[in-house]
């Protein structure tokens, strides 16, 4: 059933990585041991549970491949799994071959390293078992946290002898190479890059003669530049067209963000008497335009072509656990949220449409949004509210 574990059809013997683990307790565990893709299933159904309960699970990813060459401490490894892993959790592979995964309910990460420790443990005595990472949903989620003594080596463990700053990055990395988290498929990331460069040329003109328009009306330079949050929540500098006074007060745009998350109103814009707009401001942002110069960041690999859009880090703030399944693919200049409503959708409905997205990406949903997009944006400039092909589903 899975490749790295198999089952003698006469014997009744397991064995895992070719070395065999024998029959009863030990047995039983592995036979339920899932494959990446029921895994992952299995993950993301319990952070829907632990959504709607509002109680944390963990996730203990343990590397397999230091240990396998060790015989006696790989079987003795699986054994000592194969004792402590209770019927409500569950054992998957997150990456095969390499990394399996324990989804441990209603724990945090305090227990979740308790129990590594003790499967770690060969009768008390450190003897080169596995890494493993600690993942607390939605508490430490994105970034996972490696910890202290985690890894270990023949002499006992390693004490973590980083700076704070070294710390802190290293918990960064470790948090971009999620396993149970998709990258980019590489059609996206190939359209993504012809795209791109398409657009920038053939929009050379466009941006010329948009910039001449914002030197005309306002002194200052021709781009804004804003830090967004992107992918697994990533931060980076997003490029546009300015459209408001040089040093614009945020301030009046935070109070209205908090106000959405509060009342639960439609995303409507301060545009209509906002004083802070530039002369031409108003109609490049219905229009769209003033967001054309991020191809420049779906070039550089920051932004995709199709996705949710990037947001502010203090809307970021204000999000509950749920909404954070945004950041499960890369923000896009246009998505499914801008076809189906844009504006006239409330925040929650917002989300739901970008997770949605996450969770049902493909070549045909793209090609679509990105043919509903031109009629989207001249309803939009007309006063009138984008289509909505179907109603938006609860998380």
């Amino acid at each position: 059933m899975y490749s790295l574990i198999e089952k003698d059809r006469v014997s009744g013997t397991i064995s895992i990585f070719g070395f065999r683990i024998g029959e009863g307790r030990d047995s039983h565990c592995f036979n339920r041991v899932h494959s990446r893709r029921d895994f992952i299933r299995l993950l993301d159904h319990e952070r829907s549970r632990a959504d709607r309960s509002g109680r944390e699970f963990s996730l203990i990813a343990f590397t397999l491949p230091l240990i396998a060459r060790d015989t006696r401490a790989l079987r003795h490894f699986m054994k000592m799994l194969a004792g402590r892993i209770r019927q409500t959790e569950s054992v998957g592979w997150i990456q095969k071959n390499d990394v399996l995964g324990v989804i441990l309910p209603d724990t945090p990460s305090s227990g979740a390293y308790k129990l590594a420790h003790d499967i770690l443990s060969l009768n008390g005595k450190p003897c080169s078992p596995p890494a493993f990472t600690i993942y607390t949903y939605p508490s430490n989620w994105l970034k996972g946290n490696h910890g202290q003594d985690t890894t270990y080596g023949d002499c006992g463990p390693v004490q973590d002898k980083l700076s704070p700053d070294a710390r802190e990055d290293r918990e960064e990395d470790a948090g971009s190479n999620l396993f149970f988290i998709p990258g980019i498929p590489l059609w996206k990331r190939s359209i993504d890059i012809i795209g791109a460069v398409t657009g920038l040329v053939l929009l050379s003109p466009l941006f010329l003669s948009i910039a001449f328009l914002i030197k005309t009306a306002s002194p200052g330079p021709v781009f804004f530049k804003q830090v967004r949050a992107g992918f697994l929540g990533r931060r980076f500098t997003c490029w546009k067209f300015r459209t408001m006074e040089i040093e614009a007060d945020s301030t009046v745009h935070q109070v209205h963000v908090r106000e959405l998350y509060k009342n639960g109103q439609s995303l409507k814009k301060l545009d209509d008497q906002d004083p802070r707009i530039i002369p031409f401001g108003r109609m490049l942002r219905e229009t769209g335009l003033d967001e054309v110069p991020q191809l420049i960041n779906v070039l550089r690999g920051e932004m995709s072509l199709v996705g949710p859009r990037p947001d502010v880090p203090y809307s970021v703030a204000h999000y509950l656990p749920w909404h954070n399944r945004r950041f499960e693919t890369y923000p896009g200049l246009t998505g499914l949220w801008q076809v189906n409503g844009k504006n006239s959708t409330t925040l929650d409905e917002m989300m739901r449409l970008d997770i949605s997205y996450v969770k049902n990406r493909s070549l045909r949903l793209d090609a679509e949004i990105v043919l509903k997009t031109i009629p989207a944006i001249i309803q939009q400039a007309c006063g009138k509210t984008p289509h909505r092909d179907k109603p938006v589903q609860g998380r």
